[in-house]
C-alpha cells in the first residue's frame, strides 16, 4: 500500500513536469515480461498475460488523453507464433479476440475518432481470429485521427521481406515503404521496452531510424502512470536532429 501511495504520488509529480506542446506523435511499445510476471508470483503464463492486458488498456487511454495520436503494440512476434505452447498461444488468441470485442464497443472507435489496424503474418493465426482481426480493420479503416496498431506474427525482417516482394513488378524494385504492412504510420518518436532487455526483438526495424530509446526495469504487468510519464519526460529532454 505504502508503494502504491508512493508511485501515485511520483506519478502526480511528473505529470506536472510534462509539456503538451513536446509530446510524441507516435509512441511504440514492447510490452515485455507478462510471464516473468506471472512466474515469480507462481502463477501461470496466462494471468500475466491478462494482467498485461489491463495494463496496455490503461497506457493507451493515458497516451490519448496526453494528445499522443498514434499508439502501437507488439502483441504477438513471429517467433513466438512459432515457439510458444500451443496452450499459451491459445491463450493469447482469445485475449486477441477479446480485445477486438472491447474495441469494437469503445466510444472512440464507435464515434469514427480511432482507427484499429492489426498487422503481421496473418498465416500463423487460426483462421477464426484472423476473420475477427479483419472485421475491425476493415470497420475501422476510415477513421481517424487517433491510431491504435498492433503486431501480431510480426517481425521486421519479415515485414521487408515482404513488402520486397510485393512492390516487384517486371523486375524492378517499387515503393517499399508503400508496400509495408505498417509504412503508412508516421515513424515512431519514442519506444518503450519493458522487461529489462534491452534489444528491439525485430519490432518495426525499418521504421526507427531516429525512433527515441526507453528501456525500463518494470515487467509490463507492473508498468503503470510513474513509469509512463518518466519515459515522456526522458524523450522531451532529448535534442533529436535526423542527422543534421
Amino acid at each position: 500500500m505504502a508503494n502504491a501511495v508512493y508511485r501515485a504520488l511520483l506519478a502526480k509529480l511528473l505529470r506536472a513536469w510534462l509539456a503538451a506542446d513536446r509530446m510524441p506523435e507516435h509512441v511504440a511499445i514492447i510490452p515485455d515480461g507478462n510471464r516473468r510476471w506471472a512466474r515469480r508470483r507462481g502463477l501461470p503464463p496466462a494471468a500475466g498475460h491478462a494482467r498485461g492486458y489491463q495494463v496496455a488498456k490503461k497506457t493507451l487511454d493515458l497516451l490519448w488523453s496526453l494528445g499522443v495520436r498514434n499508439v502501437t503494440f507488439y502483441a504477438l512476434s513471429r517467433e513466438n507464433c512459432l515457439y510458444r505452447s500451443r496452450e499459451e498461444l491459445e491463450n493469447i488468441h482469445k485475449l486477441l479476440s477479446r480485445a477486438v470485442d472491447e474495441l469494437l464497443r469503445d466510444k472512440r472507435v464507435e464515434s469514427g475518432q480511432t482507427r484499429v489496424f492489426f498487422g503481421g503474418d496473418m498465416s500463423l493465426l487460426p483462421a477464426w481470429l484472423v476473420e475477427r482481426i479483419e472485421e475491425i480493420n476493415r470497420a475501422t479503416a476510415g477513421n481517424g485521427p487517433y491510431t491504435l496498431a498492433i503486431a501480431v506474427c510480426y517481425s521486421g525482417r519479415w515485414e521487408v521481406e515482404d513488402a520486397v516482394r510485393r512492390s516487384c513488378r517486371g523486375g524492378e524494385i517499387g515503393d517499399i515503404r508503400g508496400s509495408m504492412v505498417f509504412g503508412w504510420l508516421p515513424e515512431p518518436d519514442l519506444l518503450i521496452r519493458t522487461g529489462g532487455e534491452m534489444r528491439l526483438s525485430g519490432f518495426l526495424l525499418y521504421h526507427i531510424a531516429y525512433t527515441e530509446l526507453y528501456f525500463t526495469r518494470r515487467l509490463w504487468p507492473e508498468f503503470d502512470e510513474a513509469e509512463l510519464y518518466r519515459a515522456l519526460l526522458s524523450f522531451q529532454r532529448r535534442e533529436r536532429r535526423f542527422g543534421r
